[in-house]
């Protein structure tokens, strides 16, 4: 069993003394354009968080995912539900801080929404300097930045894309609607730098409808499963890599 829900408490206090670590899925429960569920980007830190617990047997467990995530960019599509980015740092610290009393000494975040970012850096800071816990918060597409350059053709991608749609028929390929895949319509901003596809950019306060008109940012008709397979492959073998580091260090 991989899932710390599965055991009882007796099974799980002799467990804990024999972990290296805990592996907590975070995601969000908001639109994924036409083709993709609402859930995409938790049934991805899922399977991920399946994949390594599976290669680690009993090292690590999987704790129960936190389905939703900082997404009031998306609230302008129906079916988005979003949570403050305070609700989502106290609900992970207080999970750090249960795991923490009985016992775990690691904590691994695997984040599969973008929104979610700013809030789990500031409370894996809150959970290192006052549990004294080690705590790592892995977005897995920021550990393969030089094989999205060589495997994704688009140049504008980030949300119900090219690279998501392609990874998505690999986590979930019962799940997309690859008959509604279509292109959307990107609205490119008139002044400069607020574009969110740009490397040089400001930072604004922004709506996914500001760009798009079916909630996907980029192309997704470019998407394959040849194209999933070598990304969510990398994104397997990288996030592997360093959570064995991590685990012995």
């Amino acid at each position: 069993m991989i899932y710390w829900q599965d055991y009882t408490w007796d099974e799980i206090e002799k467990l804990i003394p024999k972990l290296k670590a805990v592996i907590l899925p975070v995601g969000s429960c908001e639109q994924h354009s036409l083709h993709l569920p609402l859930g995409t980007d938790t049934f991805g830190v899922i399977k991920l968080s399946e994949d390594i617990a599976k290669e680690l047997k009993s090292e690590v467990l999987v704790l129960p995912p936190i389905w939703y995530g900082v997404s009031p960019h998306h609230m302008n599509f129906s079916g988005t539900i979003t949570i403050s980015p305070e609700t989502l740092m106290a609900l992970v610290y207080e999970i750090a801080e249960s795991l923490y009393r009985h016992g775990v000494e690691r904590m691994i975040i695997i984040n599969g929404h973008g929104g979610n970012i700013d809030a789990l850096k500031l409370v894996i800071r809150r959970i290192s300097d006052d549990l004294g816990m080690r705590v790592v918060l892995i977005n897995p597409w920021e550990l393969i930045s030089d094989v999205i350059e060589k495997v994704v053709e688009s140049k504008i991608w980030g949300h119900a894309c090219e690279f998501e749609t392609s990874t998505a028929l690999i986590e979930i390929p019962d799940k997309v609607r690859v008959g509604k895949i279509r292109r959307p319509n990107i609205k490119t901003p008139k002044i400069p730098y607020m574009a969110l596809w740009e490397k040089n950019k400001v930072v604004i306060p922004w709506n996914t409808d500001d760009f798009t008109d079916t909630g996907a940012i980029g192309d997704p008709t470019k998407a394959s499963k040849e194209k999933g397979e070598k990304l969510y492959k990398a994104m397997f073998e990288r996030t592997l890599d360093f959570i064995k580091k991590f685990i012995e260090s």
